[in-house]
C-alpha cells in the first residue's frame, strides 16, 4: 500500500494570494497533488492546517483541488490548529479521521489523533487515547500507525513556543502500545524523523512554505512536498520524502 502524507496546507479565500516567502499555497498545493498521483497512491493523507484563514472558501479550494487533481483514491483528513472553526466540520467533517475509528488500507490500520486545544498550542484528551487503545486491543494481527497535528519531540526552535501541552503523557501512553509501528504528523512544515522507544516519529514539508528550525522565526527555501508511507501487508515499511520542482 502507498500513503501518501499532505500538510499544513494554509489555503486562503482568495487563490491568487501569497504568504510566507512570496508562496502561493494554492499552486503549491496542486502541484503537490499532480507529483503524488504519479505515485499511484492507494490514500491521501492530511495532517491538519488545511486552512489559512478560517475562511469556507479555503475549505471549497481544497475538496475542489481534490477532486480535480486525486480523483478516485480515498483520503481522510485530521484538524490542525488553523482548522478550529465550523467551516472545517462543515466542509470536511465526512472525512475526518478520529479517535478509536481508525482507516484500514490492507493489513495495516492508521490512527488518528484530534490535537486541536487553544491557538497553536496542542493538546490530545485522554479519551482519544483510551479509544484507540481500545482499538488497538481489539486489532492485534493488524500493524498500526498514529498521526496527528502536532509534534510529539521538541525542536529546539521557535516552534516550540506552539507544542503539544501533554506531550509527555501522549509519549508515556504511546510506550505501552507496542503495536504502532510509527507516528507521523505536521505543524512544524520541515521533515524530521526522530526514535521514540524503537519507533520512528516523522514529520513531512509542507505543501507550502517550509519553517526554519531555529530559535527566531524563518523560512528556508525548501520546496513544498510530502511524506510517502509503502506499507507491506507482513508489517515491513519504508518512507521517503518528495518535493515539487
Amino acid at each position: 500500500m502507498k500513503l501518501v502524507q499532505l500538510t499544513d496546507c494554509h489555503l486562503l479565500s482568495n487563490t491568487t494570494d501569497t504568504a510566507y516567502g512570496q508562496v502561493n499555497p494554492y499552486q503549491t498545493l496542486a502541484a503537490c497533488l499532480h507529483l503524488a498521483m504519479l505515485e499511484q497512491p492507494d490514500g491521501l493523507l492530511f495532517t491538519g492546517d488545511i486552512s489559512g484563514d478560517d475562511s469556507a472558501l479555503s475549505y471549497q479550494h481544497f475538496l475542489a483541488l481534490v477532486d480535480a487533481i486525486a480523483g478516485s483514491p480515498p483520503w481522510r483528513v485530521i484538524a490542525g490548529n488553523h482548522d478550529v472553526n465550523p467551516a472545517f466540520h462543515t466542509h470536511l467533517g465526512h472525512a475526518v479521521l478520529r479517535a478509536g475509528a481508525p482507516w484500514r488500507l490492507g493489513n495495516w490500520f492508521i490512527h488518528g489523533l484530534d490535537s486541536t486545544y487553544q491557538q497553536a498550542l496542542g493538546q490530545v484528551d485522554s479519551t482519544e487515547l483510551s479509544a484507540t487503545s481500545a482499538h488497538l486491543q481489539a486489532n492485534k494481527q493488524q500493524h498500526h500507525w498514529l498521526c496527528l497535528h502536532h509534534h510529539l519531540i521538541a525542536t529546539g526552535s521557535w516552534m516550540d513556543r506552539h507544542a503539544l501541552v501533554n506531550a509527555d503523557e501522549v509519549k508515556q501512553w504511546l510506550a505501552g502500545q507496542e503495536q504502532i509501528r510509527g507516528v507521523i504528523h505536521g505543524h512544524i512544515h520541515t521533515d524530521q524523523c526522530h526514535q521514540l522507544y524503537g519507533r520512528p516519529v516523522m514529520a513531512a514539508p509542507s505543501t507550502c512554505w517550509q519553517w526554519q528550525m531555529s530559535p527566531d522565526f524563518g523560512v528556508t527555501d525548501e520546496r513544498p512536498g510530502y511524506r510517502i508511507l509503502y506499507l507491506e501487508d507482513d508489517g515491513q515499511w519504508h518512507s521517503q520524502i518528495r518535493r515539487i520542482e
